[in-house]
């Protein structure tokens, strides 16, 4: 979580930086205001990527362990187009968003053995 939020902060001062000293002119000028949104996504997508994964860790359910990959899986997606495809790919970008996708593929691997854990464990009366 800690990250995330690193990450956000780290990528808004980069883009204001973007903002003055890069050629965004005219139709670049609203894709740079669009892609500072993504940045708002991003958070929002990671946030709720990490609260189901833990959620799903902490309750031993497999549920929420398959959205946590889901999320993981769309935001590597919004993590792989500031890395390549957003308008000006810095080396900050390349080095946050190479990161993001460490941390997120290590969530998977993790999630993966958990996963299939849970679903082979038997389940308690009652449940």
């Amino acid at each position: 979580t800690i990250y995330a939020f690193l990450w956000t902060a780290a990528m808004l001062v980069l883009f204001a930086w973007k903002g003055t000293r890069l050629p965004y002119e005219g139709e670049l000028r609203s894709l740079l205001g669009l892609e500072v949104s993504l940045v708002f996504v991003l958070l929002i997508i990671e946030l709720s990527r990490l609260f189901v994964g833990s959620r799903g860790n902490k309750l031993e359910e497999a549920t929420p362990l398959i959205i946590f990959v889901a999320l993981t899986l769309i935001a590597a997606l919004g993590n792989i187009y500031f890395l390549y495809l957003q308008i000006f790919v810095t080396r900050a970008d390349l080095i946050l968003n190479a990161i993001s996708l460490v941390f997120q593929g290590l969530g998977v691997l993790l999630a993966i053995p958990t996963l299939i854990t849970f679903r082979r464990a038997p389940k308690a009366a009652g449940q």
